[in-house]
């Protein structure tokens, strides 16, 4: 596989020569410090037309090597996926989840956890259930998430800081992608950046961040390879330095020719009308009065949450616990509002949001 020496090179002349000496803003909290955060150091801003694209291209890569199972005009595929869920959430234990794909308009999925199961059927991209439609629970949009769109989310005109890191021995470069300028002397990653960090030699995704907090670990040490594609069989999904998922993908295996029974759905389900459908990750930014002995500092507080498509909570989990006051209120405060849902003209949707609750900031 080609190497991307030429980007490296780059990254680390770039940040050994500039003089990063500042510190983040005083008046807002740093990140908790956490194992799985690699970009804590110097980080560089990368704005010139030329760097940004080999930045882009080396996600561009690593999205196309594991995240791309469902681009269009892709093979037909049949994959099984295991998994255990813990958590302070309604639904969580060993689970399992099954998806016979054969294009954007036509596949069918099934899943289980805990007393959760459905069966569902996309025809002619509309989604039909087996059962009466609900809210599907958080763990298992994570794994999904984790699995088929880890990458859905870089976008080429965000703001871009690089940072480089060794993990496992390997050096990777953690692009810090967030749609707000930032300052370009402030080291280690912000509140409002996702983070990729990708080895630069394979160009394999290793670790993705949504948010501060949670972390998603690329295990390729018994890799499966499906069409060009190199999947990570082991995924591992960390909050507050605990495993809350531990995902296994068992197997993956041309679909073969499909059996139209398998794909059309029965009255009952057509009866019930669409199902909800899964809406990868968003931001969103909420604030609230600063405790007393705060005063002064801002103090961001992540909840990982499920939205419905009347704008409210489903699930949710804080994903900073240093201070468990505030950790308590941004959650109570998450439960009790209402967000604008999103929408699909193809019917309901269930929405994975990151809450960033900034005690103190000014709205």
């Amino acid at each position: 596989m080609l190497s991307v020496r030429p980007l490296v090179v780059f990254l680390l002349f770039a940040l050994s020569s500039a003089a990063f000496t500042q510190t983040a803003t005083p008046s807002v909290a740093p990140l908790p410090a956490d194992p799985l955060e690699l970009a804590t150091g110097a980080t560089l801003k990368v704005a010139n037309p030329e760097n940004r694209a080999l930045v882009l291209n080396l996600l561009e890569r690593a999205r196309q090597n594991g995240g791309e199972l469902f681009a269009a005009g892709g093979p037909a595929f049949h994959l099984k996926v295991s998994f255990d869920a813990t958590g302070q959430l309604r639904y969580t234990g060993s689970g399992e989840m099954e998806e016979i794909h054969y294009s954007r308009q036509i596949w069918r999925w099934t899943a289980r956890l805990g007393d959760y199961s459905q069966v569902r059927i996309f025809q002619s991209g509309v989604p039909y259930d087996d059962k009466t439609p609900g809210p599907i629970p958080l763990r298992l949009q994570m794994v999904r998430g984790a699995v088929i769109w880890p990458m859905a989310n870089v976008r080429p005109g965000t703001m871009i800081r690089m940072a480089t890191a060794q993990w496992h021995g390997m050096e990777v470069m953690c692009a810090l992608l967030s749609p707000v300028e930032a300052a370009t002397a402030e080291p280690g990653r912000h509140w409002d950046e996702r983070e990729y960090c990708v080895d630069t030699k394979s160009a394999l995704l290793r670790i993705y961040s949504e948010a501060p907090g949670i972390y998603s670990l690329y295990d390729y040490g018994d890799t499966l390879h499906f069409h060009g594609h190199i999947l990570a069989r082991q995924i591992s999904i960390v909050e507050n330095e605990g495993a809350v998922l531990q995902i296994h993908l068992d197997s993956i295996e041309d679909a073969g020719t499909p059996d139209p029974g398998l794909f059309t759905p029965t009255k009952e389900m057509l009866a019930r009308g669409p199902g909800i459908v899964m809406v990868p990750s968003v931001r969103i930014l909420a604030f609230a009065a600063a405790p007393a002995a705060n005063a002064g500092k801002v103090q961001p507080v992540i909840v990982h949450a499920t939205v419905n498509d009347q704008g409210k909570i489903v699930e949710a989990e804080v994903l900073q616990n240093s201070d468990p006051s505030l950790s308590n209120a941004a959650l109570s405060l998450v439960k009790d509002s209402t967000y604008p849902p999103q929408t699909r003209a193809t019917g309901p949707v269930q929405t994975e949001a990151f809450i960033n609750v900034e005690f103190g900031a000014a709205r």
